[in-house]
């Protein structure tokens, strides 16, 4: 091989080990600050059945000002315009649910631009009132991770002093207030993560998928090598 030939191998080596390196160990955009979460908490989190219960708690208490759109929950002074449901269907993608054995449409994903479109003067309301528009919370589970939701939630001025969100959760009038919250996060997770069995299935497509091209790298190296032999190189 020639120098020229090794500086390029070890260039796209290197390239590709950082590239792994960064999705599957140390991913930047993922989050890395630290906070507490009590383990009563963590567990509600992690169960699937929570995240039902916690979906209506959402729309009950953060609706009013976020929408949720990978999930088909939009404001709630949106969906209660008579022309909101025809605007969903016309527009909208079904997101189905499995319900008694049988799938259910439990909402529509409406593109953004048509979503704004309807509610721009409700948006502009929010914008008047806290300053800015609140964010979809979409991928907000991603972005930020149970620990920091939860204590947001809880109490939003001690995480993020000056921020316009209320607070909304009083433990010291409600004993489930922390549960309540814990669903909201558990609900907010189950949008962003698929349930066990499909993640486990992703990740051995990956492999599957790296492997692949590990091995045919392997052997169009090997066939270059005959190729040049053949040729006198």
């Amino acid at each position: 091989m020639s120098t020229w030939g090794l500086v390029k191998t070890v260039f796209f080596t290197a390239v590709t080990v950082v590239f792994f390196f960064v999705i599957w160990i140390h991913n930047p955009f993922a989050p890395h600050e630290e906070y507490e979460l009590p383990d009563e908490a963590e567990k509600i989190i992690g169960d699937p059945k929570a995240a039902i219960e916690g979906r209506e708690l959402f729309k009950q208490n953060c609706a009013s000002c976020h929408s949720l759109r990978y999930d088909g929950i939009y404001l709630m002074s949106v969906t209660a315009k008579p022309e909101w449901p025809s605007i969903e269907k016309a527009h909208g993608k079904p997101i189905l649910e499995e319900k008694d054995g049988k799938l259910q449409v439990k909402g529509y994903f409406v593109p953004r631009d048509v979503y704004e479109a309807v509610a721009q003067t409700d948006l502009q309301n929010l914008k008047a009132s806290f300053g800015k528009v609140p964010p979809d919370l979409s991928t907000m589970y991603l972005a930020r991770g149970a620990g920091y939701l939860y204590n947001f939630i809880m109490d939003p001025q001690k995480v993020l002093p000056g921020t316009s969100m209320p607070k909304l959760f009083f433990p010291e009038y409600d004993k489930e207030a922390p549960q309540k919250v814990a669903k909201i996060v558990a609900y907010m997770r189950s949008v962003n993560e698929p349930p066990p069995g499909e993640k486990a299935k992703r990740t051995l497509m990956g492999i599957v998928t790296i492997a692949y091209f590990i091995g045919m790298g392997a052997l169009l190296w090997v066939y270059r090598k005959r190729l040049l032999a053949k040729m006198g190189y």
